[in-house]
């Protein structure tokens, strides 16, 4: 009688946490299918729903990485700054892919919403926070690509684009085995408004 009995609770174990991961494919499948719509047409409703399906996939542990960055995604094309600096504050390091993020994200947020009030000595004072940031984590991680092209990128928030170049020039001399990244890195800039 009791193999029976763990029997039973093991398919259903098995059954209830299949239906969950389902649920949870199905809620990200939603958020991203949604977003791509916006893309399309620029209808903010498609952002309303990609938004209520994040939302479902905050009980999803596989998803938790993916549904922070759909939500951040989708924040800022509401310019929902304040909203999205919120949510990013209830956050923990470790749901970010990388360490930095969490203040990547904080401060991309405190800075639009202070670009949106025409102070850019305030915003250009959060991204010199996040670049310091950066720079302490590549102190440790000097070979990130990923921390290299956020660094250039939020630079570029803040400096003209011909300064950025010539420090990525700078760093591409530094470190010689990396060619095509760098000028890829400095291509994506170029074309970059």
């Amino acid at each position: 009688m009791s193999k029976n009995l763990i029997i039973v609770i093991f398919c259903f174990l098995f059954l209830c946490c299949r239906g969950e991961s389902n649920d949870c494919k199905n809620s990200y499948q939603k958020a991203k299918i949604n977003l791509n719509k916006y893309y399309e047409d620029r209808s903010s409703s498609h952002l309303d729903s990609a938004l209520y399906y994040a939302n479902q996939l905050s009980a999803c542990t596989e998803y938790k990485v993916r549904a922070v960055n759909l939500k951040i995604t989708v924040y800022t094309l509401l310019k929902k700054y304040e909203m999205g600096c919120k949510y990013v504050d209830s956050l923990n390091v470790n749901d970010f892919s990388l360490p930095y993020q969490k203040t990547l994200y904080m401060k991309t947020f405190e800075g639009l919403s202070f670009e949106q009030r025409d102070d850019y000595t305030k915003r250009d004072a959060c991204y010199k926070e996040i670049v310091a940031e950066i720079e302490r984590y590549l102190n440790t991680n000097p070979l990130d690509k990923n921390a290299i092209a956020d660094l250039f990128y939020t630079k570029l928030k803040y400096e003209e684009k011909k300064v950025v170049i010539n420090e990525i020039n700078l760093m591409q001399s530094q470190k010689k085995n990396d060619k095509e990244f760098f000028e890829a890195l400095k291509e994506t800039i170029n074309a970059m408004e």
